[in-house]
């Protein structure tokens, strides 16, 4: 069998850790610097969190088709340590306008890292241990949303900002350095063919990967109103209590789907591992939106977790087997836009939907999203990866 926890892979996960941890703490302290330090209002404070949003998509999108040729080790340290430099400046960034400008190049920074890792990690695995890998490498992202949410939470308590970005430096710091210490896969793509003309969106997304975005897309679009708005949720049903472990139940659901269900993608294909747990989420946003107790409010929450980590391991797993290996960057930077979108979007039309509908009826709009989402799986991949495989013609439908 051949092994998944190779040098490189480690140390992709680690960076992947920091980066990350990076990332939730200044998005989740954000909102109240702005109201507590600079003196704006919430929907200021929110144009300052999200902006960070829109650098990284710009990044995603304009380094996708160059990461094989420029090197996504070098990639990756070039911009882990320009955004350790970068999160120096929060410190005196004192204006609404230069924190923007701070966390719009931050962002840039952030998303061409977080592509050129994801690559390498896409690149050292073995294709039939795929599915198992990434669960394990998106490990990473659920300790790192949990640890740096709960830093930032526990500084934030006692208005310790400077904490918050001097942990955030160090942290950046400690992923440079561990970028350092990374080699070029020797399963590299071929280089990117000289053409003559302007650009092309072929060189910014990759077709075979849209229709597993688009379903990425969808459902994180309808999971973005929970991370966005169950505080207040929970303060009008009366949970509060059960709301503070929320997320943390959500992250043993991540946890262990990643450690222990990984493998279904690669024993059974994507339908066995996806089309259950997808039609679990909307079980689970139902129940979220008719919320009596918390019990159901924690058992929503564990369920909402599992199909987060299943969908993020294998929808990327899908990506990588379909696209040609020198389109690695491009195929894995298509999610990545999709998904960035979905958390862009989707807190703004859920709280337009919630000032029509309520909290509880818009979670229950919501689940119905993600019917949506689970549908156009069924059809544009499930249903035909399914009647291939019938005809013998393989998996690649």
């Amino acid at each position: 069998m051949e092994p998944l926890f190779t040098r490189n892979f480690v140390l992709c996960t680690l960076v992947s850790f920091c980066f990350t941890t990076v990332f939730f703490m200044l998005y989740t302290a954000m909102a109240g610097y702005s109201s507590d330090v600079l003196g704006v209002g919430s929907t200021v404070s929110g144009l300052v969190a999200s902006i960070f949003i829109a650098g990284d998509l710009i990044a995603r999108l304009a380094v996708g088709n160059r990461i094989r040729s420029f090197g996504p080790r070098r990639m990756s340290l070039i911009c882990m340590s320009v955004g350790t430099g970068i999160t120096l400046l929060y410190f005196v960034s004192d204006s609404v306008a230069a924190m923007c400008i701070v966390r719009f190049v931050h962002g840039m920074t952030y998303g061409a890292a977080a592509s050129a890792i994801n690559t390498m990690v896409a690149e050292s695995l073995p294709v039939t241990r795929r599915g198992e890998g990434l669960g394990y490498f998106m490990l990473s992202y659920s300790f790192a949303s949990a640890i740096g949410s709960l830093i930032c939470m526990y500084l934030q308590n006692s208005g310790s900002y400077d904490e918050i970005f001097a942990v955030s430096a160090a942290a950046s710091a400690a992923a440079a350095v561990l970028s350092a210490a990374l080699t070029e896969s020797r399963r590299a793509g071929a280089q990117n063919v000289r053409r003559t003309g302007g650009p092309r969106i072929s060189d910014y997304i990759e077709r075979s990967s849209l229709v597993m975005s688009l379903v990425a897309f969808v459902m994180f679009f309808s999971y973005s109103g929970v991370l966005t708005f169950i505080a207040p949720y929970s303060r009008e049903t009366g949970l509060t209590d059960y709301s503070t472990v929320f997320f943390l139940v959500l992250s043993i659901g991540t946890i262990i789907c990643r450690l222990f269900l990984g493998r279904i993608y690669d024993r059974h294909g994507e339908n066995s591992a996806l089309i259950p747990f997808l039609a679990l989420y909307v079980v689970a946003m139902v129940m979220l939106g008719t919320v009596s107790s918390g019990a159901e409010l924690l058992v929503s929450a564990f369920l909402i977790g599992i199909m987060i980590a299943m969908l993020s391991s294998v929808a990327q797993a899908v990506i990588i087997r379909k696209a040609p290996c020198e389109r690695y960057g491009v195929a894995v930077s298509t999610y990545n836009v999709f998904v960035d979108l979905s958390y862009a979007v989707g807190p703004v039309v859920n709280g337009f939907s919630i000032g029509i509908l309520g909290y509880g009826d818009n979670y229950v709009l919501m689940a119905a999203v993600g019917l949506l989402g689970l549908l156009i799986y069924l059809g544009l991949h499930g249903i035909p990866v399914s009647m291939a495989r019938r005809r013998g013609e393989g998996a690649d439908a």
